[in-house]
């Protein structure tokens, strides 16, 4: 599972690399679908076809709401403030730092969709098949992920570190960041354990609608059309995929042979009780 957390990480560098940041948000959102088909392969889960349906729509919606989130208006903005018209704008597109293949952009992201929600399940199947409980695996967890972070910032940032110390920097705001990511960590292996992951996508979805709505009173984020209809889709997939789930089958139940006490048979409960036999 760790390997396939690092692989991801690396595949979605590479798909930051060769695609346009837009086309990697939407298309990373397959990951839904993904965890989805890797919860039935591995874990045996029934959905209906409705919730197939609620789990495209989802992906829709937040794919929706990503090209919101990602929109450049900084560029619109910067070219208005150096007096080009509004045709030159439209027509102007940003230079591009680097040659980006798409091609190779998309098959990253995909690798990247198909090794997060393979670490997602296994980690489910590995909390729910287990005795061991969720504090103990995320202490696991994060005891390999503190070596390979400590590893990684011996390679790159010895020098500051050694002069500097290893917690120049840290502020109350520093501090709070990682005292809720510690939290959110805790909240998901809870989800993960009594729930599964994709609920926790579902909860991932609406997270990302909140911070946008947050947005708009913190950031002055201004809603467009595209996030409404995003934000409408992920509401809708969130309804159908709860209200449409699989009933659970009830096996017919027998009737316990205790029921037979309050029959008209009489009870012989000592032995002086039973018929006498008179063998000829």
């Amino acid at each position: 599972m760790l390997a396939s957390l690092h692989w991801t990480d690396c595949v979605i560098y590479c798909a930051s690399v060769c695609a346009v940041v837009l086309y990697r948000q939407v298309t990373y959102q397959l990951k839904i679908l993904t965890t989805a088909v890797l919860s039935v392969i591995m874990l045996r889960k029934q959905l209906t076809g409705l919730q197939w349906v609620s789990l495209v729509l989802l992906f829709i919606g937040v794919a929706a709401v990503n090209v919101q989130a990602t929109s450049t208006p900084a560029f619109v903005a910067n070219k208005a403030l150096e007096g080009v018209s509004p045709a030159e704008i439209i027509t102007a597109r940003p230079k591009p730092a680097v040659v980006q293949r798409p091609f190779v952009g998309f098959i990253a992201v995909v690798t990247a969709c198909c090794l997060s929600g393979f670490a997602g399940v296994y980690f489910e199947k590995i909390l729910k098949s287990t005795p061991q409980s969720i504090y103990v695996r995320n202490i696991q967890l994060g005891v390999v992920g503190m070596v390979l972070g400590l590893g990684a910032v011996y390679v790159t940032d010895r020098e500051k570190v050694a002069a500097h110390g290893f917690f120049f920097g840290y502020d109350i705001a520093v501090w709070s960041v990682i005292m809720l990511h510690a939290f959110g960590g805790i909240v998901i292996a809870v989800v993960v354990k009594y729930a599964d992951n994709i609920l926790k996508g579902f909860a991932s979805s609406a997270a990302i609608i909140i911070s946008c709505v947050v947005s708009m009173y913190i950031f002055d984020f201004e809603l467009s059309t595209l996030f409404v209809i995003g934000a409408t889709l992920v509401i809708i997939a969130t309804y159908m995929y709860s209200k449409f789930a699989p009933k659970p089958v009830l096996l017919p139940s027998k009737e316990p042979v205790s029921s037979l006490s309050n029959s008209s048979y009489p009870k012989l409960t000592t032995p002086e009780q039973y018929p006498s036999v008179k063998v000829i």
